[in-house]
């Protein structure tokens, strides 16, 4: 279905540097998520500069994060790196975008603390360009001819150069050239470009009536929940054992979990802990200032 889809990764080159269309279209995919957040958070009466200054820390951070979870992972599966410049080479390829959230989560989350800023309304308009991003970057990993599943006789399976296989699937004896695989980078970019459409929409139709936080919960529950049953068509990550299950699986159920919590607890659906039982008295038996 997508043989006439053939791009060298190479895009251009300068001055001897290859650029890739890889960290093209990571890029674009940012920047389309960056002016959808941007409007959006305009539109709550937040500020814009913050939000962009914000970026730039949680861009970073996440990519750290993404490429040492994706070196650990990498080696618990019996990867050898030997030098720190091997563990932060991302330009030699591997990521994890779970591990990248945590960092980013982490970031925004300690910046929004420090400027003493709304913290639902940020977590918000983040899911939403979250999965924008990540949808446009995954035609990247089809160009590098990565992120694709198990053999597969389905109409839309792709073919795989051999210099591009997986260990398990190098033997052209057993795979020969024209074996076909199933498209994971295409599984999740529909899911990705749904929840983004999806997710915008619900926000412009209850963005009055909704609490903040609420968007943010929901994406943690599609981006999560889609994210574990794709899983099993990922057979570069590393199980757990003998098992199908994979620890980004894991990751990604623990964010559906996350979701379900922040939604019950924006709404009051949370059993009331004794620390904030006790901060409710208080309010409760303060006296009110007395009016003239």
């Amino acid at each position: 279905m997508l043989d006439f889809l053939q791009i060298d990764r190479v895009a251009f080159t300068i001055f001897g540097f290859d650029i890739y269309w890889y960290g093209i279209l990571v890029t674009l995919g940012i920047a389309i998520g960056a002016i959808w957040a941007a409007r959006e958070i305009d539109r709550r009466n937040q500020n814009v500069d913050e939000l962009y200054n914000g970026l730039i820390i949680v861009v970073f951070a996440g990519y750290l994060f993404a490429r040492l979870t994706y070196v650990v992972l990498d080696i618990a599966a019996g990867a050898q790196y030997n030098s720190l410049v091997d563990v932060f080479n991302i330009r030699a390829g591997g990521v994890n975008i779970l591990g990248g959230f945590i960092g980013a989560a982490l970031a925004g989350g300690l910046y929004v603390r420090w400027r003493r800023l709304k913290f639902w309304h940020y977590a918000d308009v983040a899911g939403p360009a979250l999965l924008i991003a990540q949808a446009i970057g995954r035609w990247g990993n089809f160009i590098n001819q990565e992120l694709y599943g198990p053999p597969t006789e389905l109409p839309w399976g792709i073919m795989i150069d051999p210099q591009f296989r997986l260990p398990q699937y190098s033997n052209l004896a057993v795979y020969p050239p024209e074996t076909r695989f199933h498209p994971t980078f295409l599984y999740e970019f529909i899911v990705l470009f749904v929840g983004f459409v999806l997710l915008v929409w619900l926000n412009n139709r209850y963005r009055e009536h909704w609490k903040p936080g609420t968007l943010f919960g929901l994406f943690l529950i599609w981006w999560g929940g889609n994210r574990a049953w794709i899983e099993l068509f990922r057979p570069d990550q590393p199980t757990i054992g003998n098992t199908v299950i994979t620890y980004s699986m894991l990751a990604a159920i623990a964010l559906v979990v996350a979701g379900i919590l922040v939604l019950l607890s924006r709404y009051g659906k949370l059993p009331e802990t004794a620390k904030a039982r006790r901060r409710r008295r208080r309010r409760a038996l303060k006296p009110r200032p007395r009016r003239n």
